[in-house]
């Protein structure tokens, strides 16, 4: 695959107290993802998804709060043709911390409940590989 298609991104799998996970929409989009977003070309993915957090969610993490889960490829959603390369990271938040306001370029902030999943239009690479992840099934 031509490296020029792929986009690098750093993501978070939030998931709240009442084991619901975090979703959120970008001012651009029609689909809802997983906070998080692009890695800059001198960034590692944990040193992204920590700046990319801040700006959208105000969400300060230490190193202590964040796990690998994996890399997975995904159809790009919101950009023809592409393909995203997802770090997805389990990411721990204290539940004083989880009335979170969109920041940056978001225009929602939602914790999904395991029976709402069919009433959101998803991307990729959440429906591949996050809700297995947060429903068990991976």
């Amino acid at each position: 695959m031509n490296e020029a298609q792929i986009l690098q991104i750093a993501v978070a799998i939030i998931i709240n107290s009442q084991n619901r996970l975090l979703i959120v929409q970008k001012q651009s989009s029609t689909y809802y993802q997983l906070p998080g977003g692009k890695i800059d070309e001198d960034e590692q993915p944990v040193e992204a998804l920590c700046r990319e957090l801040k700006e959208e969610l105000n969400l300060a993490l230490s190193q202590e709060q964040i796990s690998l889960l994996g890399i997975h490829e995904a159809k790009a959603v919101n950009e023809v043709g592409k393909t995203v390369r997802g770090y997805v990271f389990s990411v721990d938040i204290p539940e004083s911390e989880e009335s979170l306001n969109p920041h940056a370029e978001l225009k929602e902030v939602y914790w999904l409940s395991e029976n709402e999943v069919p009433d959101y239009k998803l991307a990729n690479l959440l429906g591949e590989f996050a809700l297995p992840v947060w429903l068990g099934k991976k």
